[in-house]
C-alpha cells in the first residue's frame, strides 16, 4: 500500500512538470500579447503554437523506441527521455522569456511553438510511465492525481505567473518559470524507474517501422468502431478549449485585473478543478466508464452557458466566482474521466505511442480547431462566442450517443496480445510482463 501511496505522489508531482508549460505558451502568453497591444485575431491564432501537442504520434514511436546514448544506461528508458525534455523546456522557457523582453514577435512565436515540442514530448514519456507504473485497477484514481498535478502546474504558470506580471512586470516570468521546472526535473532524479535494463533491439528501419508504428496503429483499430472512438476523442473537449483560448482576453476586456484573475480564476478555480477531478475518480470507481462520459461530456456543454452570462453582466466578481466553480468543477470531471477513457483504450505493450496518437487526436480540437475563436469572438461579440462553444460540443454527444447505442465500452488498462509474438530478450519490461 505504501508503494501505491508512493507511485500517486510520483504521478502528482510528474503532473506538475506536465501542465506547467501549457499556460505559459496559451493562456499567459495571450495576456501578455494583450498587454503588449496586439490584437484579438493575432492573439487568438495563437493558439496554433499548441500544434506540436497534436504531431504527437509523430515522434512518440522513436522516443518509445530509442535510447539517449549514456543517460539511458544510467537512469532507464523513461527517466532519461523525461529528464531531457526537461532540460530542454528550462533553456526554451528561459529563451522565450528573452523574447518577450524584446517584444519580438516573431522570436515569441518560434520559441512558443518549440516549448511545444518539447513539452509534447515529455507528455508521450510521462502517460507512458503513468500507464506502466500503475496497476490497471488504480488507473481511474491514477488519472486524478495526474490531473492534480497537472492543474497545479496550470496555477503555477496561470495565477502565480499573472501575479508576477501585475507586481515585478512580464520580464521576469518567463525565468520564474524556467525555475520551478528545475525543480521538476530535480525530483524526476528520483523516482522508480519502469523500464529498468532497457535496451533496444537491433533491427533494420523497416522492422523498427512495422513494430513500433504499424503494431500499434494495427492494435488500435482492433477496438470494435475504432473510428467513431477516434471522432469523439477529437470532439470531446473541443467546446470547452474553444471557450477557454480566450477566457483571459475576455475577462481582461470586461475590466478584471490580473490580480482578481490569479484569485478567482486560477486559484479558486484550481480547487473546483480538483474537486471535479476528485468527483470524477470517484465516479470511474463507482459506475462504467460510459455514464461518466456522459454525465461529463453534458456537464462540459453547459458550463459554457455561465460564461455567456457572465458576457451579459459584465464585470461582476460574485457572478464569476460562481461562473468559474461551474466550468471547472465540470472540467475536472472531464479531466479525470477522459484520461482512464484514453488510457483503457491503450495496450501496456505500446502504452506511450498509442496514447500519444490518441492525445494527438484531442489535441487538434485546442490547437486548428480553436485557432479561428479570436476572428468569432471580435465580430460576432463575447456572448455570441461563447453560446457557439457551447454548441461545438454536440458532435461529441452524438458520437457518444451512438457508441452506447452499439454498447460499445473500452476495456481497462491491461495487457492485450496483439497477436505477434515478439523474440525473447527484445524488450525487458515486456518480458517482465509477459508480453
Amino acid at each position: 500500500m505504501k508503494k501505491s501511496y508512493k507511485n500517486f505522489a510520483v504521478i502528482f508531482f510528474l503532473g506538475i512538470s506536465s501542465g506547467l508549460p501549457l499556460a505559459l505558451i496559451l493562456s499567459t502568453l495571450k495576456a501578455f500579447l494583450l498587454e503588449k497591444g496586439f490584437d484579438l485575431k493575432t492573439i487568438g491564432f495563437f493558439s496554433l503554437v499548441a500544434l506540436p501537442y497534436s504531431l504527437k504520434i509523430f515522434f512518440a514511436p522513436i522516443i518509445d523506441s530509442c535510447k539517449i546514448p549514456l543517460l539511458t544506461r544510467i537512469l532507464g528508458q523513461r527517466k532519461s527521455w523525461i529528464i531531457i525534455t526537461q532540460f530542454l523546456l528550462i533553456s526554451l522557457i528561459a529563451l522565450l522569456g528573452v523574447a518577450g523582453v524584446f517584444s519580438n514577435l516573431s522570436a515569441i512565436a518560434i520559441f512558443a511553438v518549440l516549448i511545444a515540442f518539447a513539452s509534447a514530448s515529455q507528455d508521450i514519456v510521462i502517460d507512458g510511465y503513468r500507464i506502466e507504473l500503475i496497476e490497471k485497477e488504480n488507473q481511474g484514481l491514477a488519472a486524478s492525481f495526474y490531473v492534480y498535478g497537472y492543474r497545479m502546474g496550470l496555477l503555477i504558470s496561470g495565477a502565480l505567473a499573472l501575479v508576477l506580471a501585475e507586481f515585478f512586470g512580464w520580464n521576469s516570468v518567463y525565468f520564474v518559470m524556467a525555475i520551478f521546472m528545475i525543480t521538476c526535473l530535480i525530483l524526476t532524479i528520483f523516482i522508480e524507474e519502469t523500464r529498468k535494463n532497457w535496451a533496444p533491439k537491433k533491427q533494420d528501419f523497416f522492422s523498427w517501422f512495422r513494430n513500433f508504428i504499424i503494431t500499434p496503429l494495427q492494435d488500435l483499430t482492433h477496438h470494435q468502431s475504432w473510428f467513431v472512438i477516434l471522432l469523439f476523442i477529437i470532439f470531446f473537449k473541443l467546446g470547452d478549449a474553444f471557450a477557454g483560448s480566450l477566457t483571459l482576453p475576455f475577462l481582461l476586456e470586461i475590466g478584471f485585473s490580473k490580480i482578481e484573475i490569479a484569485k478567482i480564476v486560477k486559484t479558486f478555480g484550481l480547487f473546483a478543478t480538483l474537486a471535479g477531478a476528485l468527483c470524477g475518480g470517484i465516479m470511474i470507481k463507482k459506475m462504467n466508464i460510459t455514464t461518466a462520459l456522459w454525465i461529463a461530456a453534458i456537464m462540459q456543454m453547459l458550463s459554457n452557458l455561465a460564461f455567456a452570462y457572465q458576457a451579459q453582466i459584465g464585470y461582476d466578481s460574485e457572478i464569476l466566482y460562481a461562473v468559474i466553480f461551474i466550468e471547472n468543477f465540470s472540467g475536472g470531471i472531464g479531466d479525470s474521466v477522459f484520461v482512464a477513457y484514453l488510457s483503457g483504450l491503450c495496450n501496456i505493450a505500446f502504452s506511450a505511442t498509442q496514447y500519444a496518437l490518441l492525445t494527438s487526436f484531442a489535441s487538434t480540437a485546442r490547437s486548428f480547431l480553436t485557432s479561428s475563436s479570436g476572428i468569432f469572438a471580435q465580430n460576432f461579440g463575447w456572448y455570441n462566442f461563447f453560446i457557439l462553444s457551447t454548441f461545438l460540443a454536440l458532435p461529441a454527444l452524438i458520437f457518444l450517443f451512438w457508441l452506447t447505442a452499439k454498447k460499445i465500452h473500452p476495456p481497462s488498462p491491461t495487457l492485450r496480445r496483439t497477436g505477434k509474438k515478439r523474440e525473447k530478450g527484445s524488450d525487458p519490461f515486456l518480458r517482465e510482463k509477459g508480453v
